[in-house]
């Protein structure tokens, strides 16, 4: 029987989390050490909603502090295949990227709750990291978990967009088709075209209300 989700919110560790009734959802999980804990104080302190302190948080993801392994090839793969392995297992798989630190995750048809599909990939993809770095008792991935629901096609649309343009945001690279960990690379060249359309049109408000 496939997951049939509500519109419900909880409270993660950080962030509360909505299952938002079967809709696309872009999910963003990042390294334990990505954001630390004071990081993740201040932040809060300077936000005044969810939704503010989700903005700054993706701020300070794409300054590429921490360890970054996702940058690693045998890492970036290794969590690529994951993300692509749940594909039609646990949602149909929109779009996604592997950031240095961190990342994206755009899907529909959820046949699991949110928190369940986050913990598997993170389980699976922290044991096997761990074993290729050689690290024992120290957490892979952050506890939590970003989470934005699609209201529409358009709002589905910037999701997709922002994940396809997030390494140009980071500076890490001026084409997005240069980012090899991307889901990008599945689309027709013509993209390119409306991609960089889109970041002209939406670039100096690229998180902070693009969404809302």
């Amino acid at each position: 029987m496939s997951y049939q989700p509500t519109d419900v919110m909880y409270q993660g560790a950080f962030l509360p989390h909505t299952e938002a009734n079967g809709r696309p959802m872009m999910i963003t999980f990042h390294l334990g050490d990505a954001i630390p804990q004071e990081a993740y104080n201040r932040l809060a302190a300077e936000a005044s909603t969810p939704e503010q302190a989700q903005a700054l948080a993706e701020k300070y993801l794409d300054k590429g502090r921490g360890k970054c392994w996702l940058e690693r090839d045998d890492i970036g793969i290794l969590v690529a295949d994951a993300v692509r392995f749940y594909h039609k297992k646990s949602y149909h798989l929109i779009d996604w990227v592997i950031m240095p630190n961190h990342v994206h995750l755009v899907y529909d048809q959820p046949k699991l709750p949110m928190g369940k599909i986050v913990r598997r990939l993170k389980s699976y993809t922290a044991r096997q990291a761990n074993k290729i770095l050689g690290r024992t008792g120290e957490s892979f991935w952050q506890r939590d978990f970003f989470d934005r629901y699609a209201r529409d096609p358009l709002h589905l649309y910037n999701m997709s967009c922002y994940t396809a343009l997030n390494p140009v945001k980071a500076g890490l690279v001026d084409d997005p088709f240069d980012w090899k960990a991307s889901s990008i690379h599945d689309y027709h060249p013509d993209f390119k075209e409306d991609l960089r359309r889109w970041y002209k049109r939406y670039r100096q408000r690229f998180w902070e209300n693009l969404f809302d």
